[in-house]
This record gives C-alpha cells, sequence and structure tokens, in this order.
C-alpha cells in the first residue's frame, strides 16, 4: 500500500511492467475507424451492464427496453409469465419494427404498431393477424429473437455475441472475491442522472479513472477534503486485472466540516465522510487497506462501473455512441430510509455525488475538441494515471493494435 506519507512515489509501474511508462498515443480517441474496430472487436462481444436489477423488474410483464448506440441494437429485457427474466432483440419478425418505447412499462404482451403481430412474455409469437394470406408460416419459428442474459449480485447484464466468449462469472474474474460480497440486496434505487457529453468514451471516461485533477477540477465540490500533506490525493490503491476490469480507491482526509456537511453527518453514512481503515471493513470493499478511505471506483469493462462506499453505492456507464459522442449514466442506491433525517445525509451526497460528476463532464468536451484538433498526437501518464494507460493498453490490444510502452 502506498499511503499519502509513503516516499514511493511511483509504485504502480513496478507492479504492472507490461503496461510500460512511455507516451500514450491519443489517435483511437479521435479516430472514427478505430471506434469501428472497438464496436466490432470489443462492444458487440462483451457482457453489458444495464444499469438495471431484477428487483427493478419484479412482477411477471415488467420489462425495460434499452438502445445500445455501440452495438446498434434496441434491447428488451422482461420477466416473463413464468417468473423468468428474458432478453430479446427488440424487433418484429414480421418486418422488422419495433415492439416497445425505451423505456419501462409493463404489459401482457407485446403487439407490433405496424400490423398487429403479437408476441406474449416469453418472446414467443403469440398471434398473426390475416394470418391465412401467409403462405407456411410457422409461428414457432419466428419468436422474438433472444439475446443472452444473465445477472451477477441482482444486476442485468446481457451479451449480443451469438456464443459468448466467457461466461458472464468469468468476465467479473477478480469482482467475484472482492466485489461480490457488498450488500447490494440491502439498498434500493434513490435517482438517476443522463447526460450526453460531445467527447469519446475514453475521454470521458479518463476523468473518472484519477484522483490527480481533485485539487482542480474539484476544489469548489469537496476542496475542503485535500490537506497540504497529500494535495494531490495520491491513490493508495489501485489494482488492474488481466481482462481489464480495476479497482481504484479514493480517499478523502478528514477536514473540518461544512454546516451542510456537519447536519448530513449526523444523520447517516455520506459520500464525503471517508474512514480510517480497520479490520471491520465494509464488506466487499478496500475499506482496510486505504487509509481516510472514502469509496472503491470499479471498473467492468470496458465502460461500465459498481462504485461501493460504506453504506451506500452508485453505478454508473459511459455509454459509446460514436467515436465522438458519449452518453453518461448513473443510478444511486442507498438504504430505504427509516427516519426523514436520514434522508437529508441521502440527498446531500446524491448532490455532492451529482457535483462530481458534472465537474468531471466539464473538462470531456474541450479535452476532445483538443485531441481533435492534432495539436498533441500522445499523452504523458504519471504513475497516479495508470488506470488510463491501462485502459487504452487493453482497448488497444483487443482491437490488434500496438500501444506504446
Amino acid at each position: 500500500m502506498n499511503s499519502p506519507a509513503s516516499n514511493n512515489m511511483r509504485p504502480f509501474a513496478p507492479r504492472y511492467p507490461q503496461l510500460g511508462t512511455g507516451p500514450v498515443p491519443v489517435s483511437s480517441a479521435v479516430d472514427p475507424a478505430f471506434f469501428e474496430l472497438e464496436r466490432e472487436r470489443i462492444f458487440r462481444g462483451m457482457w453489458v451492464n444495464l444499469i438495471l436489477r431484477e428487483s427493478d423488474l419484479p412482477n411477471a410483464g415488467d420489462y425495460f427496453v434499452r438502445y445500445l448506440e455501440a452495438q446498434d441494437a434496441s434491447i428488451l429485457v422482461v420477466r416473463g409469465d413464468d417468473g423468468k427474466l428474458r432478453a430479446f432483440h427488440n424487433v418484429c419478425t414480421h418486418r422488422g419494427n419495433q415492439l416497445a418505447e425505451e423505456g419501462a412499462g409493463h404489459c401482457k404482451g407485446f403487439q407490433c404498431s405496424f400490423h398487429g403481430w403479437t408476441f406474449d412474455t416469453r418472446g414467443r409469437l403469440a398471434f398473426v393477424t390475416d394470418e391465412q394470406r401467409f403462405h407456411n408460416l410457422d409461428k414457432s419459428a419466428l419468436g422474438m429473437p433472444a439475446v443472452h442474459l444473465d445477472t451477477w449480485c441482482g444486476f442485468i447484464f446481457v451479451n449480443l455475441a451469438k456464443r459468448p466468449a466467457q461466461t458472464l462469472e468469468l468476465a467479473m474474474a477478480e469482482f467475484n472475491q472482492d466485489l461480490k460480497p457488498f450488500p447490494f440486496e440491502q439498498m434500493v434505487l434513490a435517482g438517476r442522472y443522463r447526460y450526453a457529453v460531445n467527447a469519446n468514451w475514453k475521454v470521458t471516461m479518463n476523468a473518472f479513472q484519477e484522483s490527480y485533477h481533485g485539487a482542480f477540477v474539484h476544489k469548489l465540490s469537496v476542496g475542503q477534503c485535500i490537506c497540504p500533506e497529500d494535495p494531490y490525493l495520491a491513490v493508495q490503491r489501485i489494482k488492474l486485472q488481466e481482462n481489464g476490469n480495476q479497482s481504484v480507491s479514493v480517499h478523502l482526509a478528514p477536514h473540518t466540516l461544512s454546516p451542510a456537511e456537519k447536519l448530513a453527518f449526523s444523520f447517516g453514512a455520506t459520500f464525503t465522510q471517508g474512514g480510517a481503515g480497520n479490520a471491520r471493513a465494509f464488506p466487499g470493499t478496500a475499506q482496510a487497506e486505504v487509509r481516510d478511505w472514502g469509496f472503491d471506483l470499479n471498473i467492468i469493462f470496458p465502460y461500465s462501473r459498481i462504485n461501493v462506499g460504506a453504506g451506500w453505492y452508485y453505478v454508473d456507464a459511459f455509454w459509446p455512441v460514436a467515436h465522438d459522442k458519449t452518453v453518461y449514466e448513473l443510478a444511486y442506491y442507498f438504504p430505504l430510509p427509516q427516519r426523514p433525517s436520514e434522508m437529508i445525509s441521502q440527498e446531500y451526497s446524491k448532490i455532492v455525488l451529482r457535483d462530481l460528476s458534472r465537474e468531471d463532464l466539464a473538462t470531456n468536451e474541450a479535452t476532445h475538441r483538443s485531441l481533435r484538433s492534432g495539436a498533441i498526437r500522445q499523452m504523458n501518464l504519471s504513475d497516479q494515471e495508470i488506470a488510463v494507460r491501462h485502459l487504452y493498453h487493453t482497448v488497444s490490444a483487443r482491437c490488434g493494435k500496438e500501444l506504446a510502452k
């Protein structure tokens, strides 16, 4: 562990020598052709966290539709009348019309608004209008096209590959030991935010992969958590997995509480509270390993995260849309409040996290415009930015490109 007081200023590169220490090319963030490589070699064969939990679809007939821009596919997840969750391409097998609008709902089945073909909640073609005029129509073979669906700790994932290269359990890799013990089921959805960003998904994500920027980008929102002994919030713990998954722990120094913090802290666990590492760490976190631990950022390669704190968590995704467009989505989860006072601490945390996210996103569009200009062709990354290096290294390897080391 590299504590803020450590004299080891570059602890991470020796642990991951395969990543090198040289400049990182920026071409993969601005080249439309590279985005098409990512679409084919990464996005269309990966397990996608839909930022959705099984509990969000508790009853037969509950459904959810999301358009995955990077995969160019509309996905429909529905709980069938047999209680089972399934995923399908949101398409009628007659002429290809979409069956349901994006968002959530409840139904007994899905009727195409074009010609009235009807499908049940198990995806089977149940009724064809004017069926007698068709030629040798086999309804049993014309159900909604299925998509692979699996769950992990209650989170719903889909995979659009005809045959996924690996199971979801294998894709989660070391998170099965490190993150799985977290009590996700004890918390409920408390809010969502969604932003459109005119920047590449990697550029957008990079602002969330290190703490080096904290003293500058976040000086207004959490500047009180930055101390002279640790002015750049040097990360103490980074864990990089071979398959591209990452875990980065963020710490927040003890500080004089603002009036709002003092009130919020007195009612429950909050986003900026932090806490010393101890043997009774919150399960599924690295609290015991990090001085003044605040929370863990856990990236599921390539672009979604499950981020955990002491008594709360949030899930987010950097949805790729095009080589220069991203949608950032964030969902908060807290224990169901038992008293009105607990709602105050939770609302405080939601607002702080909202402001932090907006501050991070504010840098992305300007950064992408500058990279697109060609003024610089490479990034010079510090040891504290090794998670950024790891992302570009993994993406380039998956796309069959060599990354400078």
